[in-house]
């Protein structure tokens, strides 16, 4: 369906009245089913998947702190399964810091991520064309892998997924730490890196980390082996038993990670998608009636579009910079680092919408507290913006910068009252349904390392 299309499908749900009365669930259905016509949409159905080998491979190490440098943070310390598969912060929380979401602000020293950490909700779907809030790892033109390291990116990932899954190993403030004449022990990239002169160089040090995480994993030119090593040793035969240990990639570890996020993060169908089949009385009348908005006069369907509720492109919200920036104080210039052009400044990666009651807060910096809240941004930027100045009176020089970058998109929402807004959350609520698999599969009770500071249950 094309843009022309949805706006015009939007302005004729705007003008049509919601009636009250008797017949309220009859109408919400006659014009629903006209939506669902009109977008082609389909209900989304999870695959049926197994739990193998490589499952198993990445599941510990996405668990083990082992692949940090100072073996201190593991995937599993912000990609909580329990709290959105996020950490329920903000902003992230890197090296430095011990324990789970709460706990880790409790410490001081520790390096704060200026971003807010996204979900792993079906980031196996083969809709997802680009990953982090900027898309620095993305699908080309041609179909390729382009990420930070251009044309030096090692050969045999399998996914998309499986590339981004290893770059957060090589971010100094997330996993990898920096050098010992920088920082404390809690904070240092070790063995990890063995080049001097690399830190400013993000291409050599990330394949020199990547060299030497093999090194640690297999410890291949040592006879002498732990049973650290010995366990990945089994587990990295058992899914590799063609693949002799020394030509372990870093592409298989990023395969690996993949095919264990691919199936521990898969969700069910969400009572929307129950209705997409048919059943009528999945979805609440005033969560129909936030369908009718979403779809409608909201004009949340150009972005949160398809299965995944999310186009995968880049816009600007105009949502306040904190003190705490990506780039500089109050700057986070967004998909423009990974772009190299001025014009992309501010701009970020469409969210999905899947399982986003869990997921707050919300924003590339974690701003808003309530999906009402970013609801309300989108409409009219100027009040968050205003609140923003008077809490912190420096904000109020980079306003203008990043209002010129909101996306034009928004302009064309309707007035919506408070009851549309209160609805639209109600129908996002519908968008929640739990994991395909259990914890006892998706949580080890153990790892190799046997640091278990990543391994919680409910």
């Amino acid at each position: 369906m094309n843009a022309i299309s949805v706006t015009l499908l939007s302005l004729l749900i705007g003008l049509l009245p919601i009636t009250q009365g008797h017949a309220d669930t009859q109408y919400e259905d006659v014009l629903l089913k006209k939506i669902i016509t009109a977008y082609q949409l389909k209900p989304y159905q999870p695959k049926t998947v197994r739990f193998g080998s490589e499952e198993k491979l990445g599941r510990a190490l996405f668990f083990d702190p082992i692949l940090s440098g100072p073996q201190g943070v593991a995937c599993a310390s912000c990609h909580i399964r329990n709290i959105g598969s996020g950490d329920g912060l903000p902003l992230a929380v890197g090296l430095g810091a011990f324990g789970l979401s709460n706990e880790r602000i409790s410490q001081p020293d520790a390096f704060v991520i200026p971003r807010n950490t996204l979900p792993l909700f079906n980031r196996g779907s083969e809709d997802i064309n680009a990953f982090f809030w900027d898309g620095r790892v993305q699908i080309g033109p041609d179909g390729s892998f382009e990420s930070p390291l251009g044309e030096l990116l090692p050969k045999g990932f399998d996914s998309l997924l499986a590339v981004a899954s290893v770059f957060p190993i090589v971010e100094p403030d997330e996993m990898l730490g920096h050098s010992r004449q920088k920082v404390s022990s809690t904070k240092q990239h070790g063995d990890l890196v063995t080049i001097d002169g690399v830190d400013n160089n993000y291409q050599a040090r990330a394949l020199n980390v990547f060299e030497n995480l093999i090194k640690r994993l297999t410890n291949y030119e040592d006879i002498s082996l732990s049973d650290t090593t010995k366990q990945y040793h089994e587990l990295i035969s058992d899914t590799h038993p063609d693949i002799p240990i020394e030509e372990i990639s870093i592409a298989n570890i990023g395969n690996a990670l993949a095919a264990y996020i691919r199936v521990a993060f898969m969700l069910n169908a969400t009572p929307w998608d129950r209705y997409l089949q048919g059943e009528i009385g999945a979805l609440t009348i005033n969560q129909k009636r936030g369908a009718i908005v979403f779809y409608g006069k909201g004009r949340c369907a150009v972005c949160h579009s398809g299965e995944q509720f999310s186009d995968f492109r880049f816009h600007g919200l105009a949502i306040p910079q904190l003190r705490v920036g990506k780039h500089s104080p109050y700057q986070d210039y967004g998909r423009a680092i990974a772009t190299g052009m001025s014009k992309d400044r501010y701009l970020f990666r469409t969210p999905t919408l899947r399982n986003v009651y869990v997921t707050g807060p919300w924003g590339h910096n974690g701003s808003f507290t309530s999906i009402q809240k970013i609801i309300k941004h989108h409409i009219n930027p100027i009040t968050i913006l205003y609140e923003a100045e008077v809490q912190d009176p420096a904000q109020g020089q980079f306003s203008g910068r990043i209002l010129s970058a909101r996306s034009k998109i928004l302009a064309e929402i309707g007035i919506l009252s408070d009851t549309d807004v209160e609805n639209l959350t109600l129908f996002m609520s519908s968008l929640s349904s739990s994991y395909t698999l259990s914890d006892q599969l998706a949580i080890p009770d153990e790892i190799p390392s046997r640091n278990t500071l990543a391994i919680t249950k409910k």
